[in-house]
């Protein structure tokens, strides 16, 4: 396992390249959200809730599947500091078994053993990643929904009864939402744990 590790440590540029552009890629999608959010707020009440329905969807969609992307893009740059770091750790492992190598057998020190939790730095990071990935797929789960319930105008999904796909549209948005955020920053933790 953890020569598996050492091999997959030396891609960190790539992990470290992938969260820079995802990062870069989510201020793009946002200034350009922001811009749609600019023109459909321009309007009055009711050009909004009757020609700008799908303006709305798509704010409210990005609104719910960008921040996990960030989050994403971010622990993708931790990932590469930390796969860096293994990498690190295991050139100074083998300059010092070279410098080791010199000395007769029976005279030769031992290299200190790794502390446990030095070995478990990747592993954590993993976890930290999967998190991210996992919650990057219930935004875009979600996002989806909001734009089934958000091409309607708000006075439409006031009125829907109980029960309604409007309604539990929007309480599946809203009760996710509620574990979701948590759940990024404990993302966010298990990256940092991976530096311990």
């Amino acid at each position: 396992m953890q020569k598996m590790i050492g091999k997959m440590a030396r891609m960190f540029p790539m992990l470290i390249a992938l969260g820079f552009m995802i990062v870069l890629a989510a201020f793009v999608i946002g200034y350009i959200n922001s811009q749609t959010a600019v023109d459909y707020f321009a309007q009055s009440k009711a050009v909004r809730e009757t020609s700008l329905l799908a303006e709305r969807a798509a704010i409210e969609s990005t609104g719910l599947w960008m921040p996990t992307f960030k989050f994403l893009g971010l622990g993708l740059i931790l990932g590469g500091i930390v796969m860096a770091l293994r990498v690190i750790i295991d050139n100074l492992i083998g300059a010092g078994n070279e410098v080791l190598s010199n000395i007769p057998e029976g005279k030769r020190p031992s290299l200190p053993t790794p502390p446990w939790y030095g070995r478990l730095m990747p592993t954590v990071m993993m976890i930290g990643e999967m998190i991210f990935i996992g919650a990057f797929i219930v935004g875009l789960w979600l996002a989806n929904i909001a734009r089934t319930v958000f091409v309607y105008p708000l006075a439409t999904i006031d009125a829907a009864g109980p029960g309604s796909a409007l309604l539990t549209g929007i309480q599946t948005i809203h009760s996710v939402e509620g574990w979701l955020i948590p759940l990024k920053f404990f993302g966010i933790a298990s990256e940092f744990l991976g530096y311990r």
